[in-house]
């Protein structure tokens, strides 16, 4: 099985001529994987509403997209959807690809097997779907880029030299090899485009779905791409993209062409025969016109077009040619009975054989494709891709680090040598209030945005299953916690110093871990807030959350809280670090401290603390409390996400 391109320039790029990709070579370089399969994908009485008000508790006001519609894309075809803006092209899609299944109603059946939520894993394996815009890590190269998905999709049981050997065909056959060692982000659209197709060819899916690719795109780039597409659907694959007015000399690059309108099917059928196809119904192209706009005008109801006359037609056309498909087949057999019930019975029969053998490759295709890696495998490649981007982020890491270590002595200037005073216990309390505050905030804000600038690449990714949640969860984490950890250090060390706090160790360490441990906790809300919410309210609700957390212990005792508001004292994370932080410093049986005036009141560390209302405090189930929090945020973080890549 090869692909072959025969283009002889690709953004100025002169490729050997045939370009081919050899898969089930015999040579020990070359990925050995099963031939891919031929596969239809047909749909019956498709229908998508969505909910877009309440008009009361138990009754939603729906908007219908998709209205019933039935069609066929088969393999070896480029099929473009088009259609008036706002006619429901890209919702068909989604549905189509599995990206959007809840309010959507009707069948989609690939080599007339039925879809359904238990072979969606199944389907999803032979399928991708690349989006309109181009989800890519814009600090990774070209190359890094190619391996890290090779390395997620080819598991470990295909060697690296494969891969390697995997990512060069690809892209040179795309077009990008004097671009391997380029940033993502410093690419031309086209060549992100080209870039996009490349990291999901990499499994060789025999169905590829496409929302609008040319979007954003020069006529040129346009043009190649489109090329690009229909090569590669003379290799056999089933190519389903939406467009919206292509050129004329695009247009006729497409084999397939199902036209919508209102939600609604209004043609389906070769792009050639269009033109013809409308005439017959009174709707005449004007000369020199493109057929692609004019398809689109009779959407829109100009020149006289009648949308139910257009949904009849199209309707009967379809079913029209699919019986004279299967009664022509039936007719090769000479044991076809005339009569009518055998003649359906046969019918059914020629369906079924039709497919039992495309059906039989693509079990055998899926069987013999490469097992998915183990967890601890995507774990260490997405582990070692989060670090690639760390290492080209040194700015924004830079000035976090640079940050902790100027307010630490910014504190220390304010603060000098107050933790080692009798007269001065209540400028370090507020000291310790600030340290904890300081640190809080600035884990839980550098997180915030994290899910809400990544979600729409790890919904991509998750979707054409290069991992799986709990690998890339993991990963994330591993690269915020320790560089937390480290700006906390950077903080605590000048700042213990310079404030005069007792210079003992257990107090030292004490205070590095609870101020620690409530830092990454605070990191961990920060995470939880950025999946929830949307940006506007997270980067609002994150803060006065925190800021209500921290009252409790600092501004009011337990003693002075209404009865009411009890809960959010022992709730409060932020105020289990803080008193912990507090007792690190004047717990532990500290000696009296040195009074530089006539009289101290908290002279004696055990009266300050009894007087706070902290005597009683236990440090050990704090840190408990506070580790749980944490690790229950995180798994409360990880369902909200999984449910919101799930719940399609």
């Amino acid at each position: 099985m090869s692909i072959t391109l025969t283009e002889t320039k690709v953004n100025g790029e002169t490729p050997k001529e045939p370009m081919e990709f050899f898969l089930g070579s015999a040579n020990n370089n070359k990925p050995n994987f099963p031939k891919r399969p031929e596969i239809d994908v047909s749909f019956r009485d498709v229908s998508y509403s969505v909910v877009t008000s309440w008009q009361s508790a138990l009754k939603p006001a729906k908007k219908t997209i998709l209205h019933g519609i039935s069609g066929e894309f088969r393999a070896g075809e480029l099929t473009a959807i088009m259609g008036p803006s706002g006619a429901g092209k890209s919702t068909l899609l989604n549905v189509l690809a599995g990206y959007k299944i809840k309010g959507s109603q009707g069948s989609v059946m690939y080599n007339g097997r039925l879809r359904t939520p238990e072979n969606m894993e199944h389907f999803l394996r032979l399928s991708c779907y690349i989006q309109q815009d181009d989800y890519l890590r814009p600090r990774l190269t070209v190359q890094e880029s190619m391996m890290i998905a090779a390395h997620l999709k080819l598991g470990i049981n295909v060697s690296y030299e494969q891969k390697m050997y995997q990512v060069i065909e690809l892209l040179e056959i795309l077009g990008l090899t004097n671009h391997a060692n380029t940033k993502t982000k410093c690419l031309s659209g086209g060549q992100k485009k080209r870039l996009s197709v490349a990291l999901e060819l990499i499994t060789n899916p025999p169905i590829i779905f496409l929302d609008e690719p040319t979007s954003g795109l020069d006529s040129t780039s346009c043009l190649q791409c489109v090329r690009l597409l229909k090569e590669l659907s003379r290799q056999g694959r089933t190519i389903i993209c939406t467009i919206h007015q292509p050129t004329a000399l695009l247009f006729e690059k497409f084999d397939h062409l199902y036209g919508v309108a209102n939600g609604e099917c209004i043609y389906q059928g070769s792009t050639k025969d269009l033109v013809t196809y409308f005439s017959k119904l009174d709707l005449r192209c004007p000369p020199y016109h493109n057929p692609a706009d004019f398809l689109i005008d009779v959407g829109m109801g100009e020149y006289g077009a009648d949308h139910r006359a257009l949904v009849q037609s199209a309707s009967s056309q379809y079913r029209s040619e699919r019986a004279d498909e299967i009664i022509t087949s039936q007719d090769d057999d000479p044991s076809t009975s005339h009569t009518k019930k055998r003649k359906e019975k046969g019918l059914r029969m020629t369906v079924l054989r039709k497919h039992q053998q495309k059906t039989t490759d693509v079990l055998e295709f899926c069987k013999k494709q490469p097992s998915p890696p183990p967890l601890w495998a995507q774990t260490y490649r997405l582990l070692c891709r989060n670090i690639i981007t760390l290492r080209r982020n040194t700015v924004q890491f830079g000035l976090r680090m640079l940050a902790h270590l100027f307010i630490s002595f910014v504190f220390g200037y304010l603060y000098y040598d107050a933790g080692s005073k009798a007269d001065s216990v209540l400028g370090n309390y507020v000291f310790l209030y600030g340290t904890t505050l300081f640190l809080v905030y600035t884990g839980h804000m550098a997180v915030l945005l994290s899910f809400p600038l990544e979600m729409g690449v790890l919904k991509h990714e998750y979707i054409n299953r290069w991992y799986s949640l709990g690998p890339y969860m993991i990963a994330t984490i591993l690269v915020e916690l320790p560089f937390q950890v480290l700006c906390c250090l950077i903080y605590n060390v000048p700042a213990y110093y310079c404030t005069g706090q007792p210079l003992e160790l257990h107090r030292f360490i004490s205070f590095v871990v609870y101020s620690t441990v409530t830092s990454l906790t605070a990191q961990s809300v920060g995470f939880l807030y950025g999946a929830i919410l949307p940006i506007t309210i997270a980067v609002f609700l994150g803060p006065v959350t925190i800021v209500l957390m921290s009252v409790f212990g600092f501004a009011i005792r337990l003693k002075d809280i209404p009865f009411y508001f009890v809960w959010m004292h022992h709730f409060s994370f932020v105020r289990a670090g803080f008193q912990s932080l507090v007792f690190s410093i004047y717990g532990y049986d500290r000696e009296q401290l040195p009074c530089e005036t006539k009289y101290c009141h908290f002279k004696y560390p055990v009266k300050f603390l009894t007087e706070m209302d902290f005597a009683e405090i236990d440090p050990i189930p704090q840190l408990v409390y506070i580790c749980v929090f944490c690790f229950c945020v995180y798994f409360l973080t990880a369902f909200v996400i999984w449910r919101r890549l799930n719940c399609r």
